[in-house]
């Protein structure tokens, strides 16, 4: 495997991870996203809603498994259009619109940060489009990053609450084992 293949790999599976995330933060709590379509003012919202965390996942899957395809490239570049657009559009209104781009985790507005992504989204699209998979390609690399998705998601949803419980664990133990004094 070459510097470039290896580097390919890694653009597009770190795309892919991220494009995983914010769909499935979109799935399990779509009222944010919904709001912001609505803020913009999208016809059919619910479905709208719904087909762009779709597309999040097909993109994700088509730079794993099929990075040298049209559809994969397309996909990608199409999302970050869409959502260079979006911000292009509340910037135009004069609007501060919620950016729920990260699903409940978003709270900044849409503007500037979805037009400098613009580039980064075409970049990988390119990278998809124009570098040799290799054998990082293929269906079964799919479960390599819906494996590394979960990490990612212990890591940034489970451990937090881990720490605040053994936390308050250690301030009862602490407490617990005062000796207290005889009246």
């Amino acid at each position: 495997m070459t510097v470039v293949e290896l580097l390919g790999a890694a653009v597009r599976f770190a795309a892919a991870l991220f494009l995983l995330y914010v769909a499935a933060q979109k799935l399990v709590a779509p009222r944010p996203f919904r709001q912001t379509l609505t803020q913009l003012r999208v016809p059919a919202v619910a479905a709208v809603a719904a087909l762009v965390p779709l597309a999040e996942i097909a993109a994700a899957v088509g730079l794993v498994a099929a990075p040298r395809s049209a559809v994969s490239a397309l996909l990608v570049g199409g999302l970050g259009v869409a959502f260079a657009g979006a911000a292009l559009e509340a910037m135009r209104r004069g609007e501060r619109i919620r950016c729920a781009c990260y699903g409940r985790s978003g709270d900044a507005a849409l503007g500037p940060r979805q037009l400098v992504a613009l580039p980064v989204w075409l970049a990988v699209a390119a990278v998809a489009w124009f570098t040799p998979a290799g054998f990082t390609a293929g269906i079964p690399h799919v479960a390599v990053v819906t494996l590394g998705l979960a990490l990612v998601v212990a890591v940034r949803e489970v451990l937090p609450p881990l720490r605040r419980n053994w936390s308050y664990h250690n301030v009862l133990v602490e407490q617990s084992s005062r000796k207290v004094a005889p009246r």
